[in-house]
């Protein structure tokens, strides 16, 4: 599993995100840049993707991702926010770890709470969160 992929599992499987999201889960969380075809219909909703600057070293890996947590209500984006916190970052920078179907997490922390952007085109609320992992590079496959 690559670490994205570890992101997206921990995010489709976590029952107080998805109870937010919807039944449709799978098109409501997705890896990459915001869907051209996101409407206020598709929200809440959410998209994360990796940010530069990724690491290697005495075999361990250490990735950032954003995580965008869109609602039509700059409330229910920023309660969407919180809850993608309560999964990857612990008060101590010690959220998401052990294993997480096959990919074992060593560490997460946030790295940037980035408030809310209002979206005019869409007339939807980001609140996007930035994450870092650190895992073993033996764990990726």
């Amino acid at each position: 599993m690559k670490p994205y992929e570890a992101i997206g599992w921990t995010l489709i499987n976590t029952t107080a995100i998805t109870a937010i999201v919807g039944a449709s889960t799978a098109s409501r969380i997705t890896h990459g840049t915001r869907p051209q075809s996101s409407s206020l219909s598709s929200l809440p909703a959410i998209n994360y993707y990796e940010l530069g600057g990724a690491t290697r070293r005495n075999g361990m890996g250490v990735q950032s991702f954003s995580i965008n947590c869109r609602a039509t209500t700059p409330g229910a984006a920023r309660d969407l926010a919180e809850k993608v916190l309560d999964v990857f970052v612990g008060s101590t920078g010690t959220g998401m770890y052990g294993t997480n179907n096959t990919f074992t997490v060593a560490r997460s922390s946030l790295r940037s709470d980035n408030g809310l952007i209002p979206e005019p085109d869409s007339s939807a609320f980001n609140a996007p969160v930035d994450i870092q992992i650190v895992y073993a590079l033996d764990t990726v496959s």
